[in-house]
């Protein structure tokens, strides 16, 4: 199969993905994933295998959901929050010591646990946000406290995802001090460089798109070099330029490479899924979906009503923050790099994570799609005896109105 043919029969694949699950109202995270693993090389009917087209867009692919996470990050958005969005991300942090805690008692080893738990910690922002609006609830009081507890998380999985990737590449002392070059390199740039930035940034068409694509790659693969994990450097260059005041422009310039270098890493994720491996771990994942969703759901309501929302903006706070995603398998593919982890806890954290993910992306499709009926009833039940005495009172109160 010629690389040209191999591109397009994987884009009129991952076609048909994004138009199922549209149709079925789930993200497509879930369908680009689904074909990978059904059309890979330990899937039903294996036409795809790993090559050079397929690396080199996956690898794209991961650098720019990076970048763009990076964009999204805000440390003075995180502040305007105040305390009350701390606290929450404070409370929200417990689901990290569930997920490590699951990982050790389920043999993982200590290495492996500490990918898994950073794995099933972190919430979807890019799955959230599309639900969130479809499912037009930007208004509601407590969508503001998810969107803050999202940049609390990217702001704990900058110290995460930097602690595992550094893990990855080893420890000596000749990649440290390319490490700490990078770092400096970095800090320098975030002072000093932003006026040449902005400079650079006023490109317009075609000449912003190359230097975009340019600068993260260039940017990543130099850390790489250094022994700097490339996924972070993309993420932190995306932090850079979201302090510029050509952000949206950056954002609208890349979306199409994005959105097609992204998909084909979801789908790479899947073709490294062995089908009939991915059978053997679905009980574990389902395990892991249930015990994380009830952590979720306690940490949530908790870290609702200490910030000062009602029970059911609690509610619907907790279940907002049940989907996972792209960065679950970020950490899932950092995790395939790790020569501390053996082949065989590789093979499960693989196969265990995708099913995690697609399952809670499902779950999480679902509980959108009742998320007024389902945050309003469990709200009832979680009320104080004091507020479902004075809610009684008021719908009498209400009766009695229309009654007159």
């Amino acid at each position: 199969m010629t690389p040209a043919l191999q591109l397009g029969l994987i884009a009129l694949a991952l076609y048909l993905a994004a138009w199922g699950t549209n149709k079925l109202g789930i993200s497509s995270i879930v369908g680009f994933m689904g074909i990978g693993v059904l059309l890979g090389p330990g899937g039903i009917l294996p036409v795809f295998s790993g090559s050079d087209v397929i690396h080199l867009l996956a690898e794209l692919g991961l650098l720019l959901l990076l970048f763009f996470m990076g964009l999204e990050f805000s440390i003075p958005r995180f502040l305007e929050g105040g305390r009350a969005t701390l606290w929450a991300g404070v409370i929200d942090l417990a689901n990290l010591v569930v997920g490590v805690a699951l990982g050790g008692l389920l043999g993982f080893g200590w290495w492996g646990a500490a990918f898994l738990g950073a794995a099933l910690y972190i919430s979807s922002s890019g799955v959230i946000a599309k639900l969130v609006t479809e499912r037009n609830l930007v208004a509601y009081p407590e969508t503001e406290r998810t969107l803050g507890v999202l940049v609390f998380e990217d702001l704990a999985m900058v110290v995460v995802l930097g602690g595992l990737g550094l893990a990855t590449v080893g420890g000596d002392a000749l990649q440290f001090l390319g490490v700490g070059l990078f770092l400096a390199a970095y800090v320098v740039l975030h002072r000093f460089g932003r006026p040449g930035l902005e400079r650079l940034l006023s490109r317009e068409g075609e000449a912003l798109v190359l230097l975009l694509l340019a600068l993260v790659l260039l940017v990543s693969l130099g850390a790489k070099s250094l022994g700097f994990p490339e996924a972070v450097a993309a993420f932190l260059l995306g932090m850079i330029v979201s302090e510029s005041r050509f952000r949206r422009k950056v954002e609208t310039s890349l979306a199409s490479w994005h959105a097609v270098a992204a998909a084909v890493f979801f789908f790479d994720v899947g073709l490294h899924v062995d089908l009939q491996s991915a059978w053997r771990v679905l009980p574990l994942a389902l395990l892991l979906l249930v015990v994380t969703t009830l952590a979720q759901l306690v940490t949530g309501f908790v870290a609702g009503r200490v910030s000062g929302l009602s029970a059911r903006g609690s509610v619907g706070h907790a279940l907002m923050l049940i989907p996972r995603g792209e960065f679950s398998l970020v950490i899932v593919g950092l995790a395939a790099t790790a020569p501390m982890i053996v082949p065989d806890v590789r093979e499960a954290l693989y196969a265990t994570v995708s099913w995690y993910v697609i399952l809670s992306v499902v779950l999480g499709s679902i509980v959108f799609a009742r998320y007024d009926a389902w945050s309003e009833q469990m709200g009832r039940w979680l009320r104080s005896p004091e507020a479902r005495r004075r809610a009684r009172e008021r719908e009498r109160e209400l009766d009695a109105m229309r009654l007159d």
